[in-house]
Order: structure tokens, then sequence, then C-alpha cells
């Protein structure tokens, strides 16, 4: 592995092929982000049983969709880390919120290639996930560096942001729609 790779602070990733096997190569973000390499991404969804769904605001800091609205926590999944964990571990560091695997369901996910800019191209295995659970709003402790706010939202409301793709919320219209079809279906 180059000596550039090996910083502590850099984000690794596994790179994967266009089938979404393993390539044996663990590549930085910055490589899988300018190369276009596939990679793992996951977005979780946190509902209370009121069927609200708490929303993350994004930071403004962000790169991608900054101050818009987003599902409860996501990210990338790190080199070795299989996207249930990616999911649990972002939950916790963007708004505190601690689940086990066995509290979490698969609800959908589909591949992602977007060309954002010159050295920017989003190449993703996008999984999403939700996890019932209720939790007091006040005892949020969120990540500045990542999110503004958070919210719960009735799932009523959701589901029209959703369908009429409000330029409130991030363009993850695959991840709102597979929520969306899974509490009509619950």
């Amino acid at each position: 592995m180059r000596a550039d790779l090996l910083s502590c602070s850099m984000e690794m990733f596994d790179e994967l092929d266009n089938k979404g096997w393993f390539t044996g190569r663990v590549v930085s973000r910055e490589e899988a982000h300018e190369n276009g390499l596939w990679h793992r991404a996951g977005l979780i969804f946190v509902v209370n049983s009121k069927s609200q769904v708490l929303m993350q605001k994004r930071s403004n800091n962000k790169k991608q969709w900054p101050g818009r609205w987003d599902g409860t926590a996501g990210g990338h999944a790190d080199a070795g880390e299989l996207g249930l964990f990616a999911i649990i571990r972002e939950l916790k560091e963007e708004v505190g919120i601690e689940v086990s695997p066995s509290d979490v369901r698969y609800i959908g996910g589909y591949l992602s290639s977007h060309r954002k800019s010159e050295k920017m191209w989003d190449c993703h295995f996008n999984e999403f996930y939700v996890a019932h659970k209720d939790v007091d709003i006040a005892s949020i402790k969120i990540d500045k560096n990542e999110v503004d706010q958070v919210m719960w939202i009735d799932f009523d409301k959701f589901k029209k942001w959703t369908t009429s793709r409000s330029p409130e919320l991030t363009e993850k219209w695959e991840a709102f729609d597979a929520l969306v079809q899974y509490m009509e279906q619950k």
C-alpha cells in the first residue's frame, strides 16, 4: 500500500467491481471519488411508535446537499466493514443513537453512479435500513460537522415530501421510496 494511504485520519474503502464483489483492493475516499471506483454506502431511518421518521438536516459544511433534510444517518462503509455495521456506526456518530444489529431491518438498495464534478464521481452500492425506536429528541447528541438539527416528521408529511421530490430533501429518492414502500406494507 502506498505510504500516503496509511494516514489514520484518511477514510479507506473496500473497492468493489460493478457487480458488488470485493476486488481485494483498499482505496482512499479521494481515490474512490476521483476515479469513480465502486464502494458501499448506506442510509438508516429511525421510525418511532407514532410512525414518525427521525430526519436530520445536513450541516451547511457538507460538500453534497448542504442544509438539506436526509434520513436519520448514513455514510460510507469503511474498509473491512459491512453495510449493516457501517450504518449502525454512522447512527451513533452522527446523532448519538445506539442500536444493535437485531434492531435493524434491510429495506432495499440500488446502484448509483453520478459524476458530480471533475474531481467527484460517486459510484455507490447503496443499502437502506430502518430501526424502530422511540427516542427523546432532547437526548440526541448531534455531530455538528455532519448535522445541523434533527426532527421527527409524521409519515404522511414524509411521504408527501418524497413523492413531490421536494428540493428541501437530499436526492436519495430510491432510499426515501424504499421507506415509503416498507411503511405502507407493515
